[in-house]
């Protein structure tokens, strides 16, 4: 189990450069978040430029890692009152990308994000299931004239305690 100090999301990806509304209804404190990643398609990498065998190795990489099963990665973040306010379960979007709120409720938090480096477009989607458990779900889309790739992440989190401890 990773852990994170304060400042790094739990939720990865998200961010929103559009004011947030109202908060979710989920309590502040030591939250623990189970993702799983599938990825699908290649990724806009221009491999003109590659030697055959880099392409062959890189095509391969790309092969096994579609093959593996997902599997989960632990994380453990504090999430603040304040970050809850400003926007939840926040990660620090890339100078490329441009966020929207498209709702956003005391169950339910959903946006959109665009891309220029990479490529790319994206929905976010954080439902409340109870003020100690979150699902969020993330999917991502890049591509380019010759390679597309889907990224979909789903997210379970938990709340551990008003105590953050260590963890900052």
């Amino acid at each position: 189990m990773r852990k994170r100090p304060s400042g790094i999301v739990i939720a990865l990806l998200l961010a929103s450069t559009t004011a947030y509304a109202e908060p979710l209804n989920v309590k502040p404190g030591l939250w623990e978040m189970t993702s799983t990643t599938a990825v699908s398609g290649t990724p806009p990498v221009d491999t003109s430029k590659m030697t055959p065998e880099q392409k062959a190795g890189f095509e391969a990489a790309m092969k096994a890692r579609q093959a593996k099963a997902p599997s989960p990665r632990v994380i453990k973040s504090c999430v603040t009152k304040e970050q809850l306010e400003r926007e939840p379960f926040k990660e620090a979007a890339k100078a490329s990308c441009t966020d929207t709120v498209i709702s956003s409720t005391r169950s339910q938090w959903h946006t959109k994000r665009v891309c220029t480096q990479p490529n790319s477009i994206g929905e976010f989607m954080i439902e409340v299931l109870s003020p100690e458990r979150i699902k969020e779900s993330v999917q991502m889309n890049q591509s380019d004239d010759k390679h597309a790739m889907t990224v979909h992440v789903s997210i379970d989190g938990k709340w551990l305690g008003s105590n953050c401890g260590e963890i900052k």
